[in-house]
């Protein structure tokens, strides 16, 4: 029987009524550091705009009207190597739809609850405050370790530090990090995403089915670019 993708659009169209939710959209722009930033137009490492990628987000967020999905429902993709198991998601976009490109952020500002994260290894710095990657929604973990004796040191949020948003404050005991020293964190997480793969348009018998992309966590892909997101 041949496929029919006047069918498919009616169904797809259905599923986006019932499974889109809207997310936060920042278009990246190659950062006018490019043009000062050494031979053949690199990044300037040190520009605090782009964190030295050559990438920057000089608008605000416009939304976006989408489907989440993980990348283990679409195995074809990791099969062919264009996505990896646990670190991408896929995302449809509704036929007609504004597009991002490669290096946009997307933020699903629904997901409130966090998702599980293995967390991060900071350097205690020498003020009150560190920075996370991505905002946390709760606290699991967090020790430092003596790589000589293998003895952890745990502090307790809410006695040692509190976290809001990806801000983390020592409070001033006698139980915390000395300056310079590396720290684990575990916490759950509001991902932000990167678009790593750019949306490509499928066709049917001239009829749209709708484009996809791959998203990667952001910390993987453009892991100096600082955030505008949250805080």
């Amino acid at each position: 029987m041949a496929w029919n993708s006047r069918l498919y659009q009616r169904d797809l169209l259905r599923f986006f009524r019932d499974h889109a939710e809207i997310v936060q959209w920042y278009a990246a722009a190659q950062c006018p550091c490019l043009s000062d930033g050494g031979v053949d137009g690199q990044p300037n490492i040190n520009c605090a705009a782009c964190g030295g990628l050559g990438y920057w987000y000089p608008q605000g967020p416009q939304t976006l009207r989408v489907v989440l999905t993980n990348v283990k429902q679409a195995i074809q993709l990791t099969e062919q190597g264009w996505a990896i198991p646990g670190e991408d998601v896929i995302a449809d976009f509704a036929p007609g739809a504004s597009l991002p490109a490669y290096g946009d952020l997307i933020w699903p500002t629904t997901w409130r609850q966090g998702e599980p994260f293995e967390g991060q290894r900071l350097a205690r710095g020498t003020g009150t405050t560190d920075t996370l990657w991505y905002t946390a929604t709760t606290v699991d973990y967090c020790a430092t370790v003596d790589p000589t004796s293998g003895l952890a040191t745990a502090y307790t949020a809410g006695v040692d530090f509190s976290v809001s948003g990806k801000t983390i404050t020592w409070l001033g005991t006698a139980n915390q990090p000395a300056a310079g020293a590396i720290y684990t964190l575990r916490y759950n997480a509001q991902f932000e995403w990167v678009v790593f793969t750019p949306p490509q348009v499928r066709l049917e018998r001239a009829t749209n089915l709708g484009p996809r992309a791959i998203l990667r966590k952001r910390h993987l892909v453009l892991p100096n670019v600082p955030s505008i997101l949250g805080g």
